[in-house]
């Protein structure tokens, strides 16, 4: 992305007629740079002015992509009572289009911890922990459409005195978008008064980014879906329309049938259609992954749960290409994976099913199929280690400082950084726990929250406390307690951490463009904007990565041939750019997240619990 410099010019908000001393002002802002309300000179010294007359902001896209921006609304020495943004259409229904939203803010005062190491957390280790500086505040996350009256949780003044308001910028690049220069306008309406009035530019190139070049997928429990919102079956929908939207995946339990007929016109891709009003990318396209009993709901290979995997295999096999057996989650020992591999082998009627865990053992120390090992776990070497034993080898959430995580308190960056490290090491999937975990009711929760008031959402009886953990998705509408906190809306609203993950999806897709065109220059663009991440970042480091916005216009650069790649291309480019990282260089000893103390406990159980205290449900 690149914004076109102006001279500075700042608009006065028009309040009684009196011009104030510190007038408003207006900045275009990246979309990786997070502003709190309270970061002001950030905005203004990182941010394009759009007050002067002239001012245009410029993107570039492939088709098929979703680029991002924000304007930022500066108020002055006196308060913004109201603001809206409003973009003009780019053209007719293949052209580009503009989703704006209002970015809310939640108050952080105490950081994700341990109450026995509060320097550590489930997102990080002692030392990559992200400094207080940066973090306290009130800190924004959810996104509120622009349309939608966010009073009832953002109530008058939008911006104090001094302080920063939000709006954030989707411009989304249908597949079939002719390349070609596509121009909107747009204007920031503060108290009545227009305060800057600026074009945007897309650029949109002939070639068409891949979908879903990394795969991720997370996981979400309807039963919260009808308790806090209500209309269910609608809102469940609405929830897969906006994550397949954002090229990622979603999973329920599927413990039986009924589950999966619940969910066929997903699995089938139908959801994803104009017919059913979907209108994004990767149009038509089933999931790529499904579990069957997510977090071990099938329990034991009974005969009854092998008949009702059967069912549930039988639906979704025409359509998904990669099931599995969620048979245990984080218990290393159990022999639940070793007894769904060995009764599914006895099962012909039961076909292409693996059987997958969560564990931090190396894939070839596991009964399961599909090791889904911990971020500490995963290294670049994981994937030709569980080959070599007849596995896979997946990864799932994440943590400072060998990949990014999921926390609300540390920079979202993290999340894009995800998607380098998957095409740097050829991940074939990521798995993230959870998405709608609004009711903190792990063993040790305490109970439902407010996400638009209440930053720390997760508690759990090792004495973790984690701000936003298992949250990308906010509730349209709250009943019951939180009422009067409700938008009105009948579906999830994304998170800024959302968009994360998906620019890092993205930025996958301009990888493997761009090492099919040059892979050379590509390996070495990609090495430095991840220059120690999985098991080459030392435990106690800072995570190695800065930004991305200059290592992805390069690789732009890079991609000259128009045609689209096939999804056995795009994995053949990763494990060529996995290859060129330098395999033989000797590697940091792999980071462990610290656990909790246990006397007595001799160095094989330590392995074996290594991430007992994470996330247990």
């Amino acid at each position: 992305m690149k914004f076109r410099r102006v001279a500075l010019g700042w608009a006065l908000v028009a309040s009684a007629g009196v011009a104030h001393a510190q007038p408003a002002a207006v900045f275009a802002v990246p979309d990786e740079l997070r502003l709190r309300r309270q970061d002001v000179q950030l905005a203004r010294s990182a941010g394009q002015p759009l007050g002067a007359e002239g001012a245009i902001v410029t993107v570039d896209a492939f088709r098929g992509e979703t680029v991002a921006f924000q304007v930022a609304l500066v108020a002055g020495d006196a308060p913004i009572g109201a603001a809206t943004l409003a973009i003009s259409p780019f053209g007719d229904g293949s052209a580009p289009r503009a989703e704006s939203f209002r970015e809310h803010t939640v108050a952080v005062s105490r950081r994700s911890h341990n109450d026995q190491r509060p320097g550590e957390s489930l997102g990080w280790t002692p030392g990559a922990r992200p400094d207080d500086s940066a973090m306290l505040g009130d800190v924004p996350d959810a996104l509120i459409p622009i349309a939608v009256d966010a009073t009832p949780i953002d109530p008058p003044p939008v911006a104090p005195p001094n302080t920063v308001a939000l709006f954030w910028v989707d411009l989304v690049v249908p597949d079939a978008t002719p390349a070609a220069l596509y121009t909107a306008t747009a204007r920031v309406v503060a108290d009545g008064a227009t305060v800057a009035r600026f074009l945007v530019r897309a650029r949109v190139a002939p070639t068409p980014l891949p979908f879903r070049a990394t795969s991720v997928f997370v996981y979400y429990e309807p039963p919260r879906l009808a308790a806090r919102i209500g209309d269910a079956a609608e809102v469940e929908r609405q929830l897969w329309r906006l994550l397949h939207a954002h090229q990622i995946d979603a999973i329920a339990s599927l413990a039986d049938a009924t589950e999966a007929e619940r969910l066929a016109d997903a699995f089938d891709g139908t959801l994803f259609t104009a017919a059913r009003g979907y209108d994004g990318p990767g149009a038509g396209l089933p999931p790529a992954v499904a579990a069957i009993g997510a977090y071990g709901a099938l329990k034991g290979p009974t005969p009854p749960a092998l008949d009702r995997a059967a069912a549930i295999a039988a639906l979704l096999h025409p359509h998904v290409p990669d099931l599995f057996v969620y048979a245990i989650d984080e218990q290393c020992d159990n022999p639940r994976a070793a007894d769904w591999v060995a009764a599914l082998k006895a099962r012909p009627d039961i076909q292409g099913v693996a059987v997958g865990q969560t564990c931090a053992r190396p894939a070839s120390r596991q009964a399961a199929d599909i090791a889904i090992l911990s971020p500490d776990a995963f290294g670049f070497d994981s994937g030709r280690d569980a080959a070599a034993s007849g596995k896979r080898a997946w990864i799932y959430n994440g943590a400072l400082p060998a990949t990014g995580t999921l926390l609300l308190d540390a920079d979202p960056r993290g999340l894009t950084a995800n998607g380098w490290i998957a095409a740097a090491a050829a991940i074939p999937r990521w798995f993230y726990w959870e998405s709608t975990f609004w009711d903190d009711d792990n063993r040790g929760g305490r109970g439902p929250v407010d996400p638009f008031v209440t930053a720390e959402s997760f508690h759990n009886a090792d004495g973790d406390t984690a701000l936003g953990d298992g949250l990308l998705l906010y509730p349209g509408r709250q009943t019951g307690r939180f009422a009067a906190h409700s938008l009105g809306v009948a579906g999830v609203l994304p998170s800024l951490r959302l968009k994360a993950l998906r620019r890092g999806i993205e930025d996958a897709g301009l990888i493997a463009l761009a090492m099919r065109d040059q892979p050379k220059e590509t390996a070495r663009i990609v090495a430095a904007a991840i220059p120690r991440v999985l098991d080459e970042a030392p435990g106690e480091s800072r995570p190695s990565w800065s930004g991305f916005a200059e290592a992805r216009t390069q690789l732009r650069r890079l991609v000259v041939r128009d045609a689209a790649m096939t999804p056995a291309e795009v994995q053949a480019a990763f494990r060529d750019l996995r290859l060129r990282r330098n395999p033989g260089a000797p590697r940091a000893p792999a980071h462990r997240l610290p656990i909790a103390p246990l006397s007595m406990v001799v160095a094989v159980v330590l392995a074996g619990l290594l991430v007992a205290r994470s996330r247990r449900r």
